[in-house]
């Protein structure tokens, strides 16, 4: 049966629903109405959502006087209250959800605050207990959605995986949630005004049951359980793929949006079960929403879901009676979170194929201390290294605020010393997709070291954008006190990434010079100048005899430091290059005049790593110790909000009215972080610039 069938079987109980006409909670017409025989997960969602969009609309205007949307959450309560009783939900559970997520969803587009407010708690309060009456309908039937996954999560711990109806009640569940919270996509600003967004604040106030909802958030996205085979589940035919992707690209096709991937992992062609779960891609996405509101400064001590994540504790060392309940419920008796530290490790490192991943990761490791200190003190560093820097490599395919927020992490990550140390004790065996030079048995250290300077390489010939290369250097110089056994590559890389600085400088200087307008870009290049060359200082006063490939990269491109030599503003940080390089450039002589050998990339670095033996650092100057630390913004949320909602349109199985949002363009522009040109700065727009990249930049510990 395809929607327009099964809208056309039901439609007198769907006018019923939608008229004028009120009928109380008792009435057969709810039960009828809620026996669909028909699995609506099955049906395609776009067609559904619009063949029910006019039922949708007459309940807008008639439920004023008729309440019955009021009346349709009272039955769903009720339908979830009964599956503490049963041991399987009932399709009759799962039909309800999904229908009055349509109902939800099309609300949030249509309504303000204050009349969602008034659709959801304006009928007469049903019997109940003294604490039913003290709270609003809103509050109850949010409360019950949660415990509702909190309780069927507890039981099913350390049990099989779930049944296709529990699962498809969990997953509908969930895009309930988000259809809720929906409000911000309707909403211009990233900041919640006071009560414009009252589903999510109620979700939010639940404070009990917080620390349960993320643990349980986090857990699905652990586990990544595949859809169970047989679940009624919409597939779109193949043949109908392409005129899919026409209705992502093109506004005027429909104002619906359903991009064609957020199906198309669920269940594969002759029945082989997806790599990825939809249940955990759904549980990611509200995670992130809910972890990035932002609610109105004058409502108090902000987003509950964000204080739980940040108190979050690992289950894995948890000795007491409180931890070890919090391992099974999500919460301990204290209200703490504990999760697996290890299995949520190796599970962004598997999944660190896409930005949610990236953003769940920035999280954890920005707001979660614990988190971040056992991540430094993991001996497998590559485990999410490598996926990092991977995506990293593939910079020119990704949007730049892809590259912000891989490039803070690495900043996260380098700037504890340890490890930045432990990084370069890592060896890999091979590095394949790796495609300018063959990379075997290559340390870590030195791979990230090679994909920080390429990605700067690629910033000043391609985007120019002064945060990312804030970033890039910040990294690099969190690691120089650390490098060793850099590899030639990487040392190559670090000496280029001077010369083309440099050269860029020099030229300013000419048409400064010559014109005098070019002040504020060549201050910009003169500090990442500065910065390398207290990176290139660094490693010498610390780790030269380790990188004998660093000191062969200098030799072979010494004439790239002869122009700053004597420079009012760099001559001191070229002094110790200029002994490096004249030092080294002796013994070789010697070498070569002694035995009369021709010159050769091998017989170079013998005579280096020899004279390294009698290198003495007493008359180098010494310079502090940079390290930069990472921060974020006053406002974060001017760029979080929209970018985590970018990721729900995208990828969520909601079909989205792409016309209504007011949050950002969806078929327009990526959503990026607030970055400068290289090319376009002037006075004014330092200025922004020194504001947004102040807190990276220029925390050096000196």
């Amino acid at each position: 049966m395809d929607a327009k069938a099964f809208v056309h079987k039901h439609k007198p109980l769907l006018d019923i629903f939608s008229g004028s006409h009120a009928h109380d909670t008792t009435d057969g017409v709810w039960r009828d109405l809620l026996a669909f025989q028909t699995p609506l997960t099955q049906l395609p969602p776009v067609d559904l959502q619009l063949s029910l969009t006019p039922f949708c609309d007459l309940l807008v205007v008639n439920n004023a006087a008729t309440h019955h949307f009021q009346v349709l959450v009272h039955h769903t309560m009720a339908l979830l209250q009964k599956l503490e009783k049963q041991q399987q939900p009932s399709q009759q559970a799962v039909n309800a959800v999904y229908f009055l997520r349509i109902i939800v969803k099309h609300l949030t587009e249509n309504l303000s605050a204050a009349q969602l407010v008034t659709y959801v708690n304006g009928a007469p309060q049903a019997n109940g207990s003294a604490r039913a009456h003290a709270e609003s309908l809103l509050q109850r039937f949010v409360r019950q959605v949660i415990l509702t996954l909190l309780r069927k999560h507890a039981t099913q711990q350390q049990q099989p995986p779930l049944s296709a109806a529990a699962y498809l009640l969990d997953w509908e569940l969930l895009n309930l949630l988000m259809a809720m919270m929906s409000t911000q996509l309707y909403t211009p600003t990233a900041v919640a005004a006071p009560n414009a967004h009252p589903f999510t604040a109620a979700i939010l106030e639940q404070k009990d049951l917080v620390p349960g909802l993320l643990q349980y958030l986090l857990q699905q996205f652990i586990e990544v359980q595949a859809i169970p085979k047989g679940a009624p589940v919409y597939q779109p035919p193949e043949e109908k793929q392409r005129g899919v992707f026409r209705l992502v690209r093109s506004a005027a096709v429909s104002v619906l949006w359903l991009p064609l991937r957020a199906y198309t992992f669920l269940i594969r062609s002759g029945g082989a079960q997806a790599s990825t779960s939809p249940l955990a891609e759904s549980a990611l996405l509200l995670l992130l929403a809910l972890l990035h509101h932002a609610p109105a400064p004058e409502l108090g001590p902000g987003n509950s879901f964000r204080q739980a994540l940040a108190n979050m504790q690992d289950a894995d060392e948890a000795a007491s009676m409180d931890a070890a309940e919090a391992g099974l419920s999500g919460a301990s008796s204290s209200g703490v979170t504990a999760v697996s530290f290890s299995g949520l490790y190796e599970a962004l490192g598997k999944r660190l194929v896409n930005e949610r991943t990236v953003l769940l990761l920035y999280d954890t490791l920005q707001t979660c201390s614990h988190f971040q200190n056992y991540v430094f003190v993991r001996s497998d560093l590559e485990v999410l290294l490598l996926p990092l820097l991977h995506m990293l490599y593939t910079a020119s395919g990704r949007a730049p605020s892809h590259l912000y927020m891989l490039l803070i992490i690495l900043l996260l990550l380098t700037q504890d010393a340890s490890f930045a140390a432990n990084v370069h004790k890592v060896q890999l065996s091979t590095v394949p997709w790796y495609k300018e030079r063959l990379l075997n048995k290559t340390l870590l250290g030195s791979l990230l070291v090679v994909l920080l300077l390429r990605t700067a390489h690629y910033n000043l010939a391609k985007l120019r954008d002064v945060y990312l290369h804030t970033n890039t250097l910040a990294a690099l110089a969190n690691l120089a006190p650390h490098a060793r056994d850099l590899s030639s590559h990487a040392a190559q890389r670090l000496v280029s990434l001077f010369d083309m600085l440099g050269r860029r400088y020099q030229r300013l200087q000419r048409v400064a010079a010559e014109e005098g307008d070019k002040a504020d870009e060549l201050q910009v290049y003169a500090d990442f100048l500065r910065i390398v060359l207290e990176i290139l200082n660094c490693i010498i006063a610390t780790n030269l005899p380790a990188n004998p490939e660093l000191v062969y990269a200098m030799l072979h491109q010494q004439e790239v430091f002869a122009p700053f030599q004597g420079d009012p503003v760099f001559g001191e940080l070229t002094e110790n290059i200029t002994l490096v390089v004249r030092y080294f450039n002796n013994q070789v002589e010697k070498a070569r005049g002694y035995g009369g050998w021709d010159w050769s990339v091998e017989k170079v670095l013998d005579v280096i790593k020899e004279s390294m033996k009698v290198w003495r650092t007493d008359k180098l100057r010494r310079f502090p110790e940079l390290h930069f630390t990472y921060e974020e913004e006053a406002s974060p949320e001017e760029f979080f909000v929209p970018y985590v909602w970018t990721f729900v349109v995208n990828n969520s199985v909601i079909p989205w009215n792409s016309q209504a949002i007011a949050l950002f363009s969806p078929l327009g522009s990526a959503v990026s972080a607030s970055s400068q040109s290289l090319d376009r700065l002037d006075s004014s727009s330092l200025t922004k610039h020194s504001s947004a990249a102040s807190e990276i930049l220029w925390q050096q510990d000196r």
